[in-house]
């Protein structure tokens, strides 16, 4: 006798992303149900409510994001650093369009639960922490962290959305390190940049 199909949460998760993208945030837990090829009970067991499927989607997604970024050594210039926090998103971005256009789009819903997006940004503690040592060393332009976390996030969407290559890359995140520092050539010498050519050209 057969036994019977085991549904995972994780399938469910894949099918909200799917419907999330291409039908809306707005569709209801039976059309996401019915894409993960379970019953809107069975959803329910897992995700007793619309809310905690929503969440729950948000911070899987942010949680595989800030894992793509590895460690850096702390013996890198902060540019060095902020540049390897950069490639890694945007690599783990362009393989995951989906996901990051449904995070997106769920961060600025408001549908997000304030608990969870608490949780979703203390994920990002590492490249946080490097803004905060930048601010601290004076090399940062004087604006407030939170806006310039979203100027990023806004020019990683961009860079990603614009098909850029590893080179368009790098000078992209050259123009916005200039732009979010105070000089734009304070860890911007030579052998920063001769670094990240070794680096690239090894990945490839």
């Amino acid at each position: 006798m057969a036994r019977p199909k085991e549904h995972k949460p994780e399938t469910i998760l894949k099918a909200a992303v799917t419907v999330f993208r291409s039908e809306g945030i707005s569709v209801s837990t039976a059309r996401i149900a019915e894409a993960a090829g379970v019953s809107n009970g069975t959803l329910f067991n897992y995700f007793p409510t619309k809310q905690a499927l929503v969440d729950a989607v948000y911070l899987t997604i942010k949680s595989e994001m800030a894992g793509a970024i590895g460690e850096f050594s702390p013996e890198d210039s902060l540019q060095n650093r902020m540049f390897h926090v950069w490639d890694r998103l945007l690599r783990w971005v362009r393989s995951h369009s989906d996901e990051h256009l449904v995070a997106n789009l769920l961060g600025q819903s408001g549908l997000v639960g304030p608990q969870t997006q608490i949780e979703g940004n203390e994920l990002f503690g590492a490249p946080l922490a490097l803004l905060e040592e930048a601010k601290s060393a004076g090399i940062l332009v004087d604006l407030p962290l939170e806006y310039l976390g979203a100027l990023i996030q806004h020019q990683l969407s961009q860079a990603t959305a614009s098909g850029l290559n590893d080179d368009e890359a790098e000078v992209a995140f050259a123009v916005l390190w200039n732009g979010i520092t105070r000089t734009g050539q304070i860890a911007g010498t030579q052998s920063d940049r001769t670094k990240r050519t070794k680096k690239s050209t090894n990945r490839k």
